[in-house]
Parts: C-alpha cells; sequence; structure tokens
C-alpha cells in the first residue's frame, strides 16, 4: 500500500470557479441571521462510498488510543452500533445495513483540547438536492448545508471505483457535488482557510486502479480535475479500513485479521492544520495586544508630557505676571 497510501499536496489554478447564484461573503456578513462559528470536524461522502466501515474503523482506533488523539460518540446507541460493526468485520461479515441515522456526533480529545467531529449518513437524495440538484427546500437538505457552513476541517470519502466503473449519477454526485460542497464552503466567510482532505477509500480493492494512473494526484487530476481547481491546498489519501478475501462462494468477504491503512491519517491531518490555524490567531492576538498596548502607553506618556508641559506653561506665565506687576509696581512707586 505504500505506493498509494502517501499525501499528496495540490496546487491548482489560481482563481476558482464561483458557484453561480451563491452568495458572496459580503452578503452573508451583511444578512440579518448571526453567522455560524466553525466549530465542527465534518465527514462527508455519498452513499457507498464506504463511509460507515471507514468510520467504525476510525472511532475503534481512537476509542482504543491511549495517545494525544481520542474519539468518544456523543451517544450509547453509536457507540453500540459502530462497536458492533467491527465485531462483524472481525468475523468475516460486512455489516448488515448502514448506520440508519442522520448525523452522528463525536468528541474529539486532541492534546486536550475537545472538539466536535460529525459525520454525515445522508441518503444519495439529500446529498444530490443539496449540492448538484440545489434543491433546499426540505429540512434535511438544510441541515446538511449548515453542517458545511459550520465547517472548521473537511474530510471528503469518495470511492475511487466510482469514477472508473461507476453510474454516471454517481460519478456526478462525487465529481460536481463535492465540487459544489467546496464552493459553499469557501462562499462562507473564512472558509478558503478551511482545510480539506480527500480520502480515497476502499484502497484495497481499488489498487490496480490508483496505481495505473502513476500517484494519487495523478488518479484525482485524471477523474476530478475540478477538485483541484477549487481548492487551494487539497490533501490526498488512500485508505482501507478493511482488506478483503475471497468466501468459499467466490464473493468478497472483510478478512478478520484486517490492518487498517491510513484509516487516522485524514482525521490527524486536519486537526494538525486546525492546531497551526489556532496557533497562528493567538499569535496575531498576542500581536495585535501588543500593539494595543504599546499604543496606550505612548498615549499616557503622551498625555503626561502635555500635562507636564502645561504646567511648565502654567508656571512661567504665572512667573512673567508677577514680575510684571512687581515691576509696574516699582516704576509706579518711584513715580
Amino acid at each position: 500500500m505504500s505506493e498509494v497510501s502517501d499525501v499528496g499536496h495540490v496546487n491548482p489554478e489560481p482563481n476558482p470557479p464561483q458557484e453561480q447564484g451563491a452568495a458572496t461573503a459580503e452578503e452573508m456578513l451583511s444578512a440579518t441571521a448571526p453567522l455560524l462559528e466553525r466549530d465542527c470536524i465534518l465527514m462527508l461522502g455519498r452513499r457507498r462510498a464506504g463511509k460507515t466501515i471507514y468510520l467504525a474503523t476510525l472511532y475503534d482506533a481512537l476509542w482504543k488510543s491511549s495517545g494525544e488523539v481520542s474519539m468518544k460518540a456523543l451517544s450509547g446507541t453509536a457507540h453500540k452500533t459502530l462497536m458492533g460493526i467491527m465485531d462483524q468485520l472481525k468475523q468475516g461479515h460486512w455489516p448488515e445495513a448502514t448506520l440508519g441515522s442522520r448525523q452522528l456526533e463525536f468528541e474529539l480529545n486532541d492534546k486536550g483540547t475537545n472538539r466536535l467531529l460529525v459525520a454525515l449518513d445522508y441518503s444519495g437524495e439529500d446529498f444530490r438536492r443539496a449540492f448538484v440538484d440545489e434543491d433546499h427546500s426540505s429540512p434535511e437538505v438544510k441541515a446538511l448545508l449548515q453542517y458545511v457552513d459550520r465547517a472548521m476541517a473537511v474530510i471528503l470519502l469518495v470511492d475511487a471505483s466510482v469514477a472508473v466503473k461507476g453510474s454516471h449519477d454517481e460519478f456526478i454526485d462525487d465529481d460536481f457535488g463535492m465540487v459544489q460542497a467546496i464552493e459553499r464552503l469557501h462562499n462562507w466567510p473564512g472558509g478558503s482557510k478551511v482545510p480539506v482532505v480527500l480520502a480515497m477509500t476502499k484502497a484495497d480493492r481499488n489498487r490496480d486502479l490508483l496505481l495505473q494512473a502513476g500517484s494519487m494526484r495523478d488518479f484525482v487530476q485524471r477523474h476530478y480535475p475540478a477538485l483541484l481547481r477549487t481548492h487551494e491546498a487539497l490533501s490526498i489519501f488512500a485508505v482501507s479500513a478493511v482488506q478483503e478475501r475471497a468466501g468459499e462462494d467466490g464473493s468478497r468477504r472483510p478478512s478478520p485479521d484486517s490492518t487498517p491503512v491510513n484509516v487516522v491519517k485524514p482525521l490527524k491531518h486536519c486537526l494538525k492544520q486546525i492546531r497551526r490555524r489556532e496557533s497562528e490567531k493567538r499569535k496575531e492576538e498576542r500581536r495585535r495586544a501588543a500593539e494595543e498596548a504599546e499604543y496606550q502607553r505612548f498615549e499616557e506618556e503622551d498625555r503626561l508630557v502635555r500635562a507636564v508641559h502645561a504646567k511648565v506653561a502654567f508656571l512661567v506665565a504665572s512667573i512673567l505676571i508677577v514680575g510684571m506687576c512687581v515691576a509696574f509696581l516699582i516704576w509706579y512707586l518711584r513715580g
């Protein structure tokens, strides 16, 4: 897997296309509704992108983690479901169904800082209405778009085989739909600086497809060029949640002794970028605070100098007036 698992940093063409009819940052800033705070890491992918198994494997790794990053479901039902999926995989069986939840929320402990991770399990119809058909009338679509608007980082999950062997509609959802999602992210204030990661799922099954392109970047450039043009710095990972083996009936089954490949890396990459931006923000705030303190000190010193000058001027004027009065008195008495 080392040949296709490296991260690729992509420098696309300048001036990415803007979504027609999309609200600009200035329009949003002038809207009556308050701006949403960027407070969650968003995991986004259409149905059958391998999201359920990827998420279960990620959760299993970080729930048991004793390192700098750990993960906890915000509901017992979600925890039980994900661990149940892992149990089925370890027995060599595919999960019977998807998570069956509109959204799953997790608490990430990132070096002592708690963050929110949101994994969306919306239907293909909802994803298409949100980003392809632009039908934003349903509550599900509105909720989906709101998560995009508040994202501090985005992990896009894409099955590489869809670009080569998928249906026409599936490919449009991945290609055009993902671009629309990123453009919406960019159009919200501060969105252009939000880190975006493309996780190419099922890398074990799609190994030959990825290697035939030459590199991960070459594969994405060939099949998803608009996505590269749209985001200034797209990081790409090939991930494999499970490896497969042939069952007795010739069907593919998960190998009980699978070793996840790069499953945690997309999230850790996002967290690293978030920490870097937060560090830069703190430095900028300290710089501005220092400048404000320096300005206040200068103002205070200037006020004190002006006060001293005023006192000196008053004293000199007083001396002059007294001197003139004395001189006049002497002149008067002598006269």
